[in-house]
């Protein structure tokens, strides 16, 4: 057991090194945009040499694809580590972490704009990020389905209705200039987004016109 200990460690500081130099390039890329952020800016935000960056990423492009397959695999963990008794707190939880990220990391635009001019990143985007990123959401609106904590209806609707509504306000902080979604907490933004897709924006009224209509 002791041999396998330095294993173990080496393996830890290898995931903490890599979540160091990507947060330092999501904050140099968030500052001066892909084109014009440098490996040597990189390094130094993150107090490691420009080498040590190659040592687990091939290129600055690379840097990028991590950042967005770090977002999706950490959206995907926070639903299978979440119990199935609240969805509410999860769904706010999860969307809190995600505002709160977008909030200080305006990546979504750029990494588009790369994906755009891109075929190797729009491909992996798609296969490696996005299409992942669909099935874990959809598999998770399936066991709330099958649970009864949601309402029978399309899981995999469901789950592209939530990626939609987080990358639309993921672009909304990224233009910026909109005081209904800037002067309130990330925390109060995913309780009220958390609301009204779990729970819908018809009224009491219109509900009873319904029920009484179809009676």
């Amino acid at each position: 057991m002791a041999e396998n200990q330095p294993a173990t460690r080496r393996e830890r500081r290898i995931v903490v090194r890599k979540a160091q130099i990507l947060d330092a390039a999501a904050t140099i890329f968030s500052e001066k945009g892909f084109e014009r952020a440098t490996t040597r800016e990189i390094a130094a935000a993150a107090d490691v040499s420009e080498g040590t960056i190659y040592n687990y990423f091939g290129s600055k492009r690379d840097l990028l694809l991590g950042l967005v397959q770090t977002i999706a695999d950490e959206t995907i963990q926070e639903l299978n580590d979440s119990p199935l008794g609240n969805v509410e707190d999860t769904m706010r939880r999860a969307l809190t972490h995600r505002f709160q990220q977008t909030r200080e990391r305006r990546l979504l635009t750029l990494f588009l704009h790369e994906a755009r001019l891109h075929p190797d990143v729009y491909r992996h985007y798609v296969q490696e990020v996005l299409e992942p990123l669909k099935q874990g959401l959809e598999a998770y609106m399936r066991v709330l389905i099958e649970s009864g904590a949601m309402r029978p209806l399309n899981p995999a609707i469901a789950a592209r209705t939530l990626i939609g509504m987080s990358m639309g306000f993921a672009i909304l902080f990224e233009l910026g200039n909109d005081p209904a979604i800037e002067e309130v907490s990330s925390a109060e933004l995913a309780a009220a987004v958390s609301d009204i897709f779990l729970n819908g924006m018809r009224g009491e009224a219109v509900s009873g016109q319904r029920d009484g209509g179809a009676r």
